[in-house]
């Protein structure tokens, strides 16, 4: 009886902590990656953003930034340069995210994408918006997506309007593009 008791106690304590990690799960992953071969004839950025929430979110359709903003993908660029004299590319795009000119947040949200559990959605944006095509070096980055609310306030109202987004900060894993100087 004893063993059984202790089985049954085990068991109950793994599904316990198996459930408390599916919970812990990020709502979204991304994946990046290049597509040299785009008729676009330049290097396109092709991003998925996976729902792994096990529910529905809502997500608006994100613009690629050089600065991190709500509901929008950036890029966090290291640039090796391929001559130690060469100049470091400028970072800084001067973008100012001010959202007080936005329609309320759930006026906002009716344009939304709408990504089912398990639900993929593909972006493809120019890589140029992160690379400076003159520095000749290694590029390696990685897309980061802030959820698309900026405030708790925000949160709250898309909460009480029964609109599920995903919160937080999400990377993709690195990718790496190397710009070759013209042989002489």
């Amino acid at each position: 009886m004893r063993t059984l008791l202790t089985v049954g106690l085990t068991g109950l304590l793994l599904a316990l902590s198996l459930s408390a990690k599916q919970t812990n799960k990020p709502d979204l992953r991304l994946t990046a990656s290049l597509d040299m071969a785009a008729p676009e004839s330049q290097p396109i950025l092709v991003i998925h953003i996976i729902n792994e929430s096990g529910h529905v979110l809502h997500i608006p359709d994100p613009p690629l930034l050089c600065k991190a903003a709500p509901g929008a993908l950036s890029l966090d660029v290291k640039f090796i340069p391929e001559n130690s004299s060469q100049p470091q590319p400028a970072i800084d795009c001067g973008l100012e995210v001010d959202p007080s000119g936005l329609p309320d947040i759930r006026e906002r949200a009716k344009n939304w994408l709408v990504l089912k559990a398990g639900q993929n959605y593909e972006a493809r944006r120019p890589l140029a918006m992160g690379v400076d095509t003159n520095a000749h070096g290694t590029y390696e980055f990685h897309v980061v997506y802030d959820g698309p609310s900026a405030t708790p306030a925000d949160d709250q109202k898309l909460k009480d309007a029964g609109i599920p987004i995903p919160s937080g900060r999400f990377e993709s894993d690195k990718v790496t593009y190397k710009i070759n100087a013209p042989k002489a």
